[in-house]
């Protein structure tokens, strides 16, 4: 059985930690966040920074009793507060949360459920952080800020090209506090970024693209308010990091030549704003024009000349717009764009591996849970779940092949009795990280397109969501791939009440009925019905068949 040992057992306290200074009017609301968390094995810390706002913020933490463990202490910046209570805490892992955000009540449970399924070399050495997502009054609106994850050797890139990381998703083992320090009490509003990238360098950074935290967007926020503060410490501390990554990182993260990569990051401080970074990045590009090729450099100066005509087209108005309205300009922006790149016609015309990891990238499908989508949330596989390891006992399969594999975030709570799967999917992302946070000797992943690369040989090769998102051609090359591969068993999605089957045209969805043309599927061994509720109970035909793939006679 492929589950994790530590599963189930693994139950370490967690202490939730609440800086606060003047905070009262949202106070109350973070601490019954923090309070209604589903995991158990938790204390709240609430850290009065020296509020002079006559004992408002007092009385709100004292009126919550023996619930928390409060402490007052001199004014000296969020860092201070932080590392008293860093200095105080009795759990093994450290969550932070601000004084105006909110927690969904399972953030702690679903970050210890993805840290119990690590190997247990990695279990203690691990970071877990989530996406999260913005509001103004309503926190029931809120937009959803999705990110990219990326491998955890790419993360020092990562944190420094997007700079979009909100420190109150992360679960930090307290052990990484003594081992690397920490939050600098120098620094008044870069602390977290600072102490990121520090820790980045020993521990491992691990994204859950699950929506985890609620962030409040209001003038009175210490970032907004202290704005001047934060835009110089930015830059310092963004120089700082662009200097410390070393070629390896560059290579690995960005696959480009050196001088492209660099110019690649003075764009992102450019267009941030950050000129003083932007200036050190652009400086390291040129430096490394004399040992690039003539098209690296024609393409490093390219980006680097744009983006800095579009920094000195827009600097001369950023001082009208006050800076809470520029930060929900740019988060609506953000936004804005994930949700244009949903459009068919972003997708259409490119190639299969660019589509899938713009699909992965940019969280496409919207998936809450797993950026598969809704489908492979655990409502929507719970009947295969059960469903999936019946069947390979009853057909004794004993290699079991899964194209696409997807994020595994569903297929990791299955109880897979064989002796080895292998998942293979086109978006090397997705198979870097799934390598490294799930691999073992029994569990693989291969970066592989399924319509021309060779198989693995396998008994049964399980293809759940895949063709229904290609085209005709496509879809066909992707089935012989299969039956040459030598496998016995193809278990896969049909829609069985699709009295016909369409091409893809030019969406990138629709269902699709195996036994109806071009597929011409005979009856299958076997089915199991998904019992799929997605859009209002639309697709209860939705199921999963299993074939012999002799049997699978193509046009």
């Amino acid at each position: 059985m492929l589950m994790r040992e530590l599963k189930g057992v693994f139950n370490p306290k967690v202490s939730i930690v609440i800086p606060v200074f003047n905070g009262s009017d949202f106070l109350s609301q973070a601490i019954e966040s923090a309070l209604a968390q589903t995991y158990c094995n938790f204390e709240v810390l609430v850290v009065n920074d020296g509020s002079d706002d006559s004992e408002e913020t007092e009385h709100i933490a004292l009126s919550y009793g023996d619930s928390i463990r409060y402490y007052r202490k001199a004014n000296g910046g969020v860092a201070s507060a932080l590392n008293l209570a860093i200095e105080n805490m009795s759990g093994e892992y450290f969550s932070w949360l601000s004084h105006d955000d909110l927690y969904v009540s399972n953030k702690v449970e679903r970050q210890i459920e993805v840290l119990s399924s690590m190997p247990p070399e990695y279990l203690h050495r691990t970071i877990i952080y989530s996406d999260y997502s913005v509001f103004t009054n309503n926190p029931d609106k809120s937009i959803p800020m999705m990110m990219n994850g990326v491998a955890p050797e790419e993360f020092r890139y990562w944190l420094t090209i997007k700079n979009v990381l909100h420190g109150c998703t992360l679960l930090i083992p307290k052990a990484a506090f003594q081992e690397i320090g920490k939050f600098n009490e120098t620094l008044r509003t870069t602390q977290d970024y600072d102490l990121w990238f520090r820790m980045a360098k020993k521990y491992l950074f691990v994204h859950m693209p699950e929506c985890l935290v609620k962030a409040r967007c209001h003038p009175e926020q210490g970032s907004i308010k202290m704005s001047r503060v934060a835009k110089g410490e930015c830059n310092t501390l963004l120089s700082d990091f662009v200097a410390d990554l070393t070629p390896d990182e560059l290579l690995h993260a960005s696959r480009q030549k050196t001088a492209v990569a660099y110019a690649q990051i003075a764009a992102s401080m450019w267009y941030r704003g950050f000129s003083r970074a932007g200036c050190s990045a652009t400086l390291l590009s040129f430096k490394h024009f004399p040992h690039s090729s003539f098209s690296a450099n024609t393409s490093a100066f390219k980006i680097i000349t744009k983006s800095l005509a579009m920094y000195y087209m827009i600097k001369p108005f950023r001082k009208f717009i006050p800076p809470h309205l520029r930060l929900l300009i740019r988060k609506w922006l953000e936004y804005k764009k994930t949700q244009s790149l949903t459009s068919p016609e972003f997708l259409r015309n490119m190639e299969l591996k660019e589509k899938f990891s713009k699909i992965y990238e940019e969280n496409i499908f919207r998936g809450r849970a797993s950026r598969s989508g809704e489908g492979a949330d655990l409502e929507q596989t719970r009947i295969i779940r059960q469903e999936i390891p019946k069947l390979i006992r009853k057909f004794g399969i004993k290699t079991f092949l899964d194209a696409p594999c997807g994020d595994w975030y569903w297929m990791k709570e299955v109880e897979l009795s064989v002796g080895q799967y292998i998942g293979v999917d086109i978006v090397e992302d997705i198979i870097a990280k799934n390598q490294y946070t799930f691999g073992t000797s029994q569990i693989s992943f291969q970066c592989l397109n399924l319509t021309e690369d060779e198989l693995p040989k396998s008994d049964l090769i399980f293809s759940r969501d895949c063709l229904v998102h290609l085209s005709f051609s496509d879809a066909l090359k992707i089935l012989a791939n299969f039956k040459r591969s030598g496998a016995k068993y193809l278990l896969t999605t049909t829609f069985t009440d699709r009295a016909e089957n369409e091409d893809l045209g030019d969406g990138f969805w629709r269902p699709l009925n195996k036994q109806r043309p071009p597929f011409n599927f005979p009856e299958p061994i076997c089915l199991i019905n998904e019992g799929c509720t997605e859009c209002d109970n639309l697709y209860v035909d939705k199921s999963l068949g299993l074939w012999l793939l002799q049997d699978i006679n193509l046009p």
